[in-house]
């Protein structure tokens, strides 16, 4: 027989020719046989075909083709389609031999070289007589014969030749379209779509070559300006006769029926096939149709016996469903939705609710169900679900507090916004307890994200018999003292919340309760703990395929903070970007401004204009802490951004950032610490350290761990040129401060002094010494951050760019000119260069000029 001729795409056809070239040419004793299976349209012969007009290039086989048919289920008729194959067609095969496969020995000894035999069709051969021949074909093949059998599920059993090692499979897998081939399928007929749109037809074709086909054939005959990739209709009438007659023909009637009704499912178990067809023995037909490559597979992320469709073959069964039974999507939607609510499948019920168009249906799962999907991760559905019920139904209280708390979950603000401003007017007291409880939590969730909002009292006393409840009220209680700066309380709750979600199994609320854990250890500036919380709540959501949602993005955040206080500013930069992509757009304000500051501190060092970062990142702060923001996090930040704002000689922005959060910082260290900085700049040194000693004697106290390591450090920086000894036990404290909570950054941003303190120090640091070494290597070449410029300095620093010399800027600045020398030494120091015009391109380059 001839080898058919083929018009395959030449980049899947020259992939698979290597990939045959390889299963047919292994060695072994007998020799391996190749099975080519797949559904059908997956290009099996094609791709044969492809490989077998190659096989002229050198040490190739020699191939012959026989196309097998319904008529070869005769064990004396298959025996000469093989012999017409292997031998000339003027030397037939003799029709009484009484030892066929004696002569196909003979016929295959007689050829000069190997020979391969394709067998395409083999689904075709169904008789047991016949399968016999096959299996002693299989079993036993000459040695000079090579044995490829194509079809869409090999008619014989092949284990034993697996266990052998002499089998090889060429699979569906391996013949779908890659995503190249199926952009140079699509540019053979003259379409060039684009990655977004190639994308769309390949999650809808999976790489199936009939379907790409038929998607190319249907673009293809559209005007230029319309065609749309994802528009591909199946009710395309070439493609629903491709269906109709090449992949569902095969099938009985009844397995056709079950096919059909069961096309509203996104996924079928033998089960809920049984419910909808009403036929028995569904889950046998199911796995048949799996292994017998009937575009249906088994479904290897679910438990127990669940199978998909392929997509295509699903849009059309939908759309044969629609078209020849009116009404009966809509009832089987409704039946697969009681069916998937009695198992437990809650989130797929709302999906089928919604498809029935049953508001009723769809209200009573909002209500009986609606807060446990909320609290398990599957607001998303439920959110969608909600979105398709007419408005007298989000009259309800009971519908609109659950739907404002889906919307929260999804991050959609305005959604949630629009649920709760229905029940403005209403009359909470005729409510129900629970109705009235949720929809506190409601206001108090959505209150946060504006930084405002009391916790309601109930939230505050109730504790509900019911676990759902109950965890939203401890959420509830334990995020408002997260948020109001009281990490003690908060820490107890929310860890009597994680419990209360571990024994209900709920997921993503416990998910939610350990970032907000590790939240407080931040707060408390306990940056190890931190992390290690920080990496289990990550562990719990790539469980559940939640790395990617929003509720992560806090846990991110912490994770570049971390990175940031270690000094690995590669790693801070990619958990932050991480953090800011997955971040909702309205988020809890503390955690907006210290997601967009820690990004500034991170893009300062680097930046080419770290002017413009500096007042960007001021607008921010500004636009933040105008609603309530976390003390423990300003306490933690602001000195950081008053330092950037000092170095690009922002003295006045420094000063209004400092009197604005005056009132939160009251009373604690943090707020001396500051004006210690503001007097340091000045060049006050008696100030700076008077204002110091309240912090360092513990008269005031911090609200984060990392004031006072701050506070040390800049007592030694004071010291440094006066008393060495006492700067010294100053950099000690700072290492007792440090060590506890494993802080770097503070050491990293300090001036060039405490590097040299260091490192005359080490050994002389007692305890601390490891950690003091550990400090010093951690600190790279040129971490130690340049003294910032004093107000002298930076007058001064206006006048370089001019002609003038220093004799005449000594007489514009009434000072003499030894004064504008001693200045000007400082200068080049702290920019780190040796003369005039080296400065001035430095300090543009800083943005102080």
């Amino acid at each position: 027989m001839r080898i058919p001729n083929t018009s395959a795409v030449s980049a899947w056809a020259a992939r698979l020719t290597g990939v045959l070239d390889e299963c047919v040419a292994a060695e072994g004793s007998p020799p391996p046989v190749t099975v080519v299976h797949g559904p059908a349209g997956s290009g099996k012969t094609a791709a044969l075909a492809a490989w077998a007009n190659a096989s002229a290039r050198p040490a190739a086989p020699r191939v012959r083709w026989a196309s097998l048919d319904p008529e070869d289920n005769v064990p004396a008729r298959l025996w000469a389609t093989i012999h017409s194959a292997l031998v000339p067609s003027d030397n037939p095969a003799p029709c009484d031999s009484t030892d066929p496969f004696a002569d196909l020995v003979r016929a295959v000894d007689s050829a000069p070289d190997n020979t391969c035999l394709v067998l395409d069709d083999v689904h075709e051969l169904r008789e047991p007589a016949v399968l016999q021949v096959l299996a002693t074909l299989v079993r036993r093949p000459p040695d000079r014969l090579r044995l490829v059998l194509a079809g869409r599920t090999p008619p014989v059993h092949l284990s034993r030749l697996s266990l052998e090692g002499r089998l090889r499979e060429v699979d569906g897998h391996a013949l779908a379209l890659t995503p190249a081939e199926t952009a140079a399928l699509l540019a053979e007929h003259g379409i060039d779509p684009d990655p977004a749109d190639l994308a769309a037809l390949l999650e809808r074709t999976r790489g199936w070559v009939a379907g790409t086909l038929l998607a190319a054939s249907w673009l293809a005959g559209q005007p230029e300006a319309e065609r749309d990739p994802r528009a591909f209709p199946i009710g395309d009438p070439l493609a629903a006769d491709y269906f109709a007659e090449e992949v569902l023909a095969e099938h009985p009637p009844h397995v056709r029926q079950v096919l059909l009704v069961t096309s509203v499912c996104d996924r079928v178990s033998g089960d809920l096939a049984t419910a909808l067809s009403g036929q028995r023995h569904t889950g046998t037909l199911l796995h048949r149709l799996a292994r017998t490559n009937s575009l249906v597979t088994r479904c290897e992320d679910s438990a127990g016996e669940w199978y998909r469709y392929h997509p295509l073959l699903r849009d059309h069964l939908r759309a044969e469903l629609a078209r020849t039974r009116p009404g009966a999507p809509q009832r089987l939607h409704r039946e697969a939705a009681h069916w998937l609510r009695e198992e437990g499948d809650v989130p797929a019920a709302f999906g089928h609710a919604e498809l029935a168009q049953d508001a009723d249906l769809t209200a009573e799962l909002v209500e009986a169900e609606g807060l446990r999907e909320v609290l398990r991760g599957n607001s998303d559905r439920l959110h969608a679900a909600v979105a398709a019920l007419p408005e007298d139904r989000l009259h309800a209280p009971a519908i609109a507090v659950i739907a404002a708390l889906a919307a929260l979950e999804v991050a959609d603000v305005p959604a949630a916004d629009g649920f709760l401003a229905r029940l403005a007017g209403a009359d909470p007291t005729t409510w129900p307890a629970r109705t009235r409880v949720l929809h506190e939590v409601a206001l108090l969730r959505r209150a946060h994200l504006d930084g405002g909002g009391v916790v309601p009292p109930r939230a505050q006393t109730t504790v509900s018999a019911e676990p759902e409840v109950d965890v939203l009220i401890r959420f509830a209680r334990g995020s408002a003292a997260l948020w109001s700066g009281k990490p003690g309380p908060a820490e107890s709750e929310l860890s009597l919340l994680l419990q209360a979600c571990l024994r209900a199994d709920l997921p993503w609320a416990a998910l939610h309760a350990k970032v907000h854990l590790a939240v407080t250890a931040a707060l408390r500036g306990d940056l190890s703990e931190m992390e290690r919380r920080a990496r289990r709540a990550l562990h719990v959501a790539e469980q559940h395929g939640w790395e990617r949602s929003w509720a992560c993005a806090p846990a991110y955040l912490l994770l570049a903070w971390q990175a940031h206080q270690q000094g690995d500013t590669a790693a801070a930069r990619r958990y932050a970007k991480t953090s800011a992509d997955l971040g909702p757009v309205r988020q809890e304000p503390t955690l907006a401004l210290a997601q967009a500051c820690l990004s500034a501190f991170i893009e300062f060092e680097e930046a080419d204009d770290p002017h413009t970062v500096v007042r960007a990142t001021h607008r921010l702060w500004q636009r933040h802490t105008a609603v309530r923001v976390s003390p423990q996090v300003i306490a933690l930040l602001l000195p950081t951004l008053v330092r950037m704002t000092l170095r690009v000689g922002e003295q006045g922005r420094a000063l209004e950032l400092v009197d604005r959060c005056q009132p939160v910082l009251e009373g604690h260290a943090e707020l001396p610490l500051l004006h210690a900085i503001l007097h340091t700049h000045h060049g006050r040194a008696t100030q700076a350290r008077r204002m110091l000693a309240a912090v360092l004697t513990g008269r005031t106290r911090p609200l984060a761990a990392m004031t006072l390591v701050d506070a040390w450090l800049l007592e030694a920086t004071l010291l440094e040129r006066v008393d060495r000894k006492r700067a010294h036990e100053a950099v000690g404290g700072a290492l007792r401060a440090a060590e506890p909570i494993g802080a770097i950054r503070p050491f990293l941003a300090a001036r060039r002094s405490v590097r040299d303190l260091l490192a005359e120090g080490a050994g002389r640091f007692g305890r601390l010494d490891r950690f003091a070494e550990a400090t010093l290597s951690a600190l790279p070449a040129t971490a130690a951050a340049a003294d910032p410029l004093t107000v002298r300095e930076q007058e001064l620093l206006l006048e370089l760019p001019s002609m003038r010399t220093v004799d005449e800027i000594a007489e514009s600045m009434f000072v003499s000119a030894n004064t504008v020398k001693t200045h000007l030494r400082g200068i080049y120091r702290k920019l780190g260069v040796r003369q005039r015009r080296d400065a001035v391109v430095a300090a543009r380059r800083q943005g102080l000029l």
